[in-house]
């Protein structure tokens, strides 16, 4: 029995020591309103992260890879907005809580109230947003947002940019808040 005990205790121990990388499929989205009424669905191809053994978090996402199904948007925003040229990544770091780590590996779907830090645009501010951390049958793990992330545009220097697209256009207005979710598959490396 102890034996068994102890066999158990260690494969135990060597998943949750385990790093955890970001696999597809995992997606990144964001919404922007324009003129009050009319909100659009967006998103980012291209970003990669892990989850350290400690809990540590980092996803780092490449602004180049902004997606708003518009070329010619999608290069405003390049230019504009995130300034590529010179700010070309955002990146999210949060420590997660071994317990919650825990209750995944051991099967069980976990809500957690993620807060860490957002480096966008050469600026700093808090995130947060309740995550479902769900186990999957093939040995990752999905971190999903059940409520948005709202990135405030004023918090990271963006407000210039979002004036200049809405001149750029003509439109009345954009909203300076802009709701950010997320689904991200993580495997054991």
């Amino acid at each position: 029995m102890r034996i068994i005990t102890l066999a158990l205790a260690f494969a135990f121990s060597a998943t949750t020591a385990a790093d955890w990388i970001l696999q597809q499929p995992s997606s990144i989205h964001f919404l922007t309103t324009k003129n009050i009424h009319v909100t659009e669905i967006h998103s980012f191809k291209n970003f990669n992260g892990k989850i350290n053994k400690f809990g540590y978090a980092k996803i780092n996402i490449d602004l180049n890879s902004v997606d708003t199904r518009i070329t010619v948007r999608d290069e405003r925003m390049q230019e504009h907005l995130f300034e590529t040229s010179t700010f070309s990544a955002a990146q999210f770091e949060a420590d997660i809580p071994s317990a919650v780590l825990e209750q995944a590996s051991k099967g069980v779907d976990t809500r957690y109230q993620l807060q860490g830090k957002i480096s966008l645009h050469g600026e700093k501010a808090e995130g947060q947003s309740e995550v479902l951390i769900s186990p999957n049958k093939n040995g990752t793990i999905t971190v999903t947002s059940i409520t948005p992330m709202l990135i405030d545009a004023e918090s990271f220097a963006l407000v210039s940019g979002i004036n200049k697209l809405q001149e750029m256009v003509g439109l009345s207005s954009i909203s300076h808040t802009v709701p950010l979710t997320f689904s991200l598959t993580f495997k054991e490396d």
